[in-house]
């Protein structure tokens, strides 16, 4: 290898750095795109605002909602960010699962069971969970995220979730997670510095796994915000947690070496009180999917750009003269990598 052919892939390990600070790209793909069936159990009520009953459930293909309207008290042409404290609410944003009901939805691809995804999450379900206010007032318009804040009430409507390939056979997440519970939707970063809305979360990137409920206890909004780590929250579900038997009649994509699902099934959990609400669904996005190749400079396709890549890049190298030149002599350290 020439030494400007080093110096090139020094230069592509480099240049994805620069792309990681990216934010999120929306993709209408990154969600399920098609309703296959739904239907309407016992119970579906109205939107107190228009009437409408929440009974339509192509408002849960697409991405989950960004803004909603203010209720009676505040408004209904007021605007309102999405967040832990005031969910999507209306009948045009979210649909409900009744009693006996069911919603299935499709993805136009693959989500496979990915062990590169963060947390190993593979889809993100988006319902109306949300805290109880604990201090800081009424959530309204003009509310500061950082003043309003939480205690251990959080309002759960559960739903049983089930995945399959074809649609037909089924396998059930029966002991949880579920749909329409941890975490609540949050959609936009909070600008502490100049008390705005600022970027979109991300809702193809899941929540830390580790969170709970009762950690954010005593958290303001603006602290649970933080907390999603640029996340906009949702349900995260794991192909790889199905019952062993489950997944192992899972059929394995023939690109990618993956087993995967392509059918979201939501139903009714007849022992958790309430009704579960769909907003969305989505596929967590990661390198290697069906739509992100590994990152430039990820020569070892681990999907991650470090030492590691730099020590294939080092390997290349004639002689350790012509790393000192490139380098100025960093290379001749020593780190553990396989």
């Amino acid at each position: 290898m020439s030494l400007k052919g080093r110096y090139n892939s020094v230069s592509l390990v480099l240049l994805y750095f620069a792309a990681m600070a990216a934010g999120y790209d929306y993709d209408a793909n990154d969600f399920a795109v098609e309703v296959v069936s739904y239907v309407e159990g016992a119970g579906v009520g109205f939107d107190v605002i228009d009437f409408e009953p929440y009974n339509q459930p192509e408002t849960a293909l697409g991405r989950p909602t960004l803004e909603t309207t203010g209720d009676m008290d505040i408004g209904p042409n007021t605007v309102m960010a999405v967040v832990p404290v005031y969910p999507a609410w209306r009948s045009f944003e979210v649909v409900t699962i009744g009693s006996g009901g069911e919603l299935v939805l499709r993805f136009n691809h693959h989500v496979g069971d990915d062990e590169d995804n963060p947390y190993g999450i593979d889809f993100i379900v988006f319902g109306n969970a949300r805290w109880r206010i604990e201090s800081g007032g009424s959530w309204g318009a003009e509310s500061n995220p950082e003043a309003v804040m939480v205690g251990s009430a959080f309002y759960t409507e559960k739903g049983i979730v089930s995945v399959s390939q074809g649609g037909e056979i089924w396998y059930a997440f029966s002991d949880g997670p579920y749909a329409d519970d941890f975490a609540p939707t949050a959609s936009y970063e909070w600008d502490e510095v100049n008390d705005v809305w600022a970027e979109e979360l991300d809702p193809t990137r899941p929540v830390d796994a580790n969170l709970t409920i009762a950690g954010f206890d005593g958290n303001s909004v603006a602290e649970i915000i933080d907390g999603y780590e640029g996340s906009a929250g949702g349900t995260g579900f794991d192909i790889g947690n199905l019952e062993p038997n489950d997944y192992a009649a899972l059929a394995v994509d023939a690109n990618t070496g993956r087993k995967w699902i392509q059918y979201v099934k939501v139903e009714d959990d007849p022992c958790s009180p309430g009704l579960p609400e769909v907003d969305a669904i989505a596929d967590v996005s990661c390198c290697g999917d069906f739509k992100h190749p590994f990152p430039i400079g990820d020569l070892n396709e681990d999907c991650r750009v470090d030492f590691c890549d730099f020590a294939i890049v080092a390997a290349d190298w004639v002689d350790i003269s012509d790393i000192a030149v490139v380098t100025d002599s960093w290379l001749e350290c020593s780190w553990e990598c396989e």
